[in-house]
């Protein structure tokens, strides 16, 4: 089974990269890949290129060598839509089920996502839960909620399943407001990608 983990990494963070290193564990995955977008239609414009991110998802993964990066997004150029990089992906794993990863921010205004409807056809949804969030209510009329991942293995695509995996309180606002005003980045970010920060930081 494969899981997509989409975002924006403006930049990558340990938030990131564990949260993706549990559900790896949780949802029993064979690959794990980290897809960057190349420019979100869901948010404002991103601080950091295109190459930078990709640059510092892949030093990242000197410390995190079970995640995998996907750069199709990148390559494909113009607004990243997610329906169409499921379609590619499902050319590539046809015979495996695919689970698109996202938060709960997101979940929550998947209705405004392009073509969204489609997207039972294709994997299963796995969400980030959210403190604070209720989850009655929480479902989608194209999606059968889930909460055995073994059944995500047995079913090709259509299930709904809310991770257990740990929320882990770091964003990548908070961090660019620490690199815009010069502060410590220890703990939040991988060294490699602190240092790769620091070299390139104007």
């Amino acid at each position: 089974m494969i899981g997509i983990y989409g975002g924006s990494f403006d930049p990558v963070h340990l938030g990131h990269l564990k949260t993706a290193t549990s559900l790896k564990t949780e949802l029993k995955l064979d690959h794990l890949f980290l897809l960057p977008c190349c420019e979100p239609v869901h948010k404002d414009g991103l601080k950091y290129s295109s190459n930078d991110r990709l640059k510092m998802l892949n030093l990242s993964l000197g410390n995190f060598s079970t995640l995998e990066i996907d750069s199709r997004e990148i390559l494909r150029g113009g607004g990243s839509y997610m329906i169409d990089t499921l379609h590619e992906l499902k050319q590539i794993y046809k015979d495996e089920p695919i689970c698109l990863i996202i938060g709960m921010d997101s979940f929550i205004k998947i209705k405004t996502w392009k073509d969204w409807q489609e997207f039972s056809k294709l994997v299963h949804l796995v969400i980030l839960q959210r403190q604070g969030f209720n989850l009655i209510d929480s479902s989608l009329d194209s999606f059968h909620n889930s909460k055995e991942v073994n059944q995500l293995q047995l079913e090709p695509n259509g299930l709904l399943y809310f991770s257990n995996c740990p929320k882990i309180n770091i964003s990548s606002s908070d961090i660019r407001s620490r690199i815009d005003a010069n502060q410590n980045l220890d703990d939040l970010l991988p060294k490699s990608v602190i240092n790769y920060l620091r070299l390139h930081e104007s």
